[in-house]
């Protein structure tokens, strides 16, 4: 068995992946957010509360939390975006366009090995080590990007 520590330039570029998923999930939840401070407005507007403003006082407070939920959410959202664009910064650093190229199908795109070499018309071994040389710039870049 290999005990070696995986690559940090691998380990980066892996969080591309879940990184979108994250992001969408954030976006789906903002919406979601958005149609219950809708649903919660327009169903109390025809409502016409005589006297005490409790129900008033409920819609407000429904309001202000989904409206503090929102901006938790968009501020998440926007740290996902910005390491996104981080690693493509990343990616586009690399001076090799095949080696980008290997980078992106597989981290970005998610493609297995031999669907990457498919993709560009190389042996596996040819991914291989474009793989490596790419891995070695995106470590030079993350050395000069800490």
């Amino acid at each position: 068995m290999d005990h070696r520590p995986e690559n940090p330039a691998k380990t980066y570029l892996r969080r591309y992946r879940a990184l979108v998923i994250q992001r969408d999930s954030l976006q789906r939840s903002i919406e979601a957010a958005y149609d219950r401070a809708y649903s919660c407005t327009q169903r109390l507007k025809p409502i016409r509360v005589t006297g005490g403003g409790g129900a008033y006082d409920r819609m407000a407070e429904d309001v202000a939390r989904i409206s503090d939920e929102t901006e938790q959410l968009k501020a998440a959202k926007e740290r996902a975006e910005n390491a996104l664009s981080q690693i493509m910064e990343a990616i586009q650093a690399v001076p090799d366009e095949m080696q980008r190229t290997v980078l992106v199908l597989r981290y970005v795109e998610g493609l297995e090995w031999h669907k990457v070499a498919v993709q560009i018309n190389y042996t596996e071994a040819g991914v291989y080590v474009l793989h490596g040389r790419a891995l070695r710039n995106v470590m030079k870049w993350m050395e000069g990007n800490k």
